[in-house]
């Protein structure tokens, strides 16, 4: 009888809020790190609630990643519940709130801090509201229940992260529009490169012919990009000012603005995980792609250079941001 009776007096003094925090230094971009944490379908590669329930039921909804972004699951080892993310700062700081059915709020946080050549990473877990008298026992056991399992998913995070492949770094600026002279055209995947070496040769000796100069490297705009359908591309070379049209060269603006730039070096095999990187900032950063086609820029490639490690390749996606 004493003894029940101090379990149900010791709760009534132990505070409502609670917390507990890990950290580890990840020698690895941030964004990497962030976009591991950013969705819930990537916890399953390092999480270890889901690594020690491999018969986790697991129901995702709302967007991919970023704010709205929620996991619902069912574990007959590790309870069933809900998260959603609540806040997403690219590449800080993300917050979710843990459901925990009226006895309390939780929040679980992360913060990534650029330590030298890594990344400090923290994970966090504050709790409050703390429900007599359980979940105070539970928020006054909290640090030693969680450490182990913050320590083992940031361990984890680290292995998978240090492995991911580097993303290319992207710079936003305002870009100014550019007279051109271009070919329009389309073609499906399998031909598109032959296609546009032969525009290419079109447009320049159509040039050559009228003694325009072009005034930077040659460009392709992509409209589209589709297997199964006809990609629409345009490909092109800037000039000083507008120039006489001639049969299928024509004369074309190419859009400014808004716009993100990359930067690849080395040869085109690479160029679909640079538009993946792209692909992935905007989706990071909740921004729309303009309705003008993205393009890319051959500032060096196997016209004058045969080593393909030293062609250059700029990459622009015009952009807008989402309303809020």
């Amino acid at each position: 009888m004493v003894f029940l009776v101090v379990l149900l007096i010791l709760p009534a003094l132990m505070k409502d809020t609670a917390e507990t925090s890990q950290s580890i230094v990840i020698n690895a971009k941030a964004q990497t790190i962030f976009r591991q944490v950013n969705s819930f379908q990537n916890w399953r590669k390092w999480s270890p609630f889901e690594l020690g329930d491999t018969n986790m039921i697991s129901v995702y909804e709302g967007p991919v990643q970023g704010v709205g972004n929620k996991h619902v699951w069912k574990s007959e080892s590790m309870g069933d519940g809900c998260m959603r993310i609540l806040k997403s700062e690219p590449y800080a700081f993300i917050q979710s709130l843990l459901d925990m059915n009226g006895n309390g709020k939780a929040f679980d946080e992360w913060t990534f801090v650029e330590k030298g050549d890594g990344v400090e990473v923290t994970w966090a877990l504050k709790l409050s509201g703390l429900k007599y008298p359980f979940y105070k026992y539970f928020g006054y056991f909290i640090e030693s229940m969680m450490k182990p399992m913050q320590e083992k998913g940031l361990a984890k995070l680290k292995e998978i992260s240090e492995n991911e492949v580097t993303s290319l770094p992207i710079e936003r600026f305002e870009l100014e529009s550019t007279p051109s002279l271009t070919i329009y055209d389309s073609a499906m995947m399998n031909i598109i490169g032959a296609v546009t070496e032969q525009n290419f040769s079109e447009l320049a000796l159509t040039m050559s012919r009228s003694r325009i100069a072009a005034a930077g490297p040659a460009f392709a705009v992509y409209y589209n990009w589709t297997e199964d359908a006809p990609i629409r591309m345009r490909v092109g070379f800037p000039i000083v000012e507008e120039a006489r049209e001639s049969g299928r060269v024509t004369y074309f603006k190419r859009p400014g603005g808004t716009t993100l730039k990359t930067t690849l070096v080395g040869p085109y095999e690479g160029l679909y995980k640079a538009h993946l990187d792209l692909d992935a900032y905007m989706l990071d950063y909740q921004l729309s792609m303009k309705n003008v086609g993205v393009w890319e820029e051959y500032v060096v490639g196997p016209a004058t250079e045969k080593d393909s490690t030293k062609w250059i390749t700029n990459i622009y996606y015009p952009y807008t941001q989402k309303p809020q």
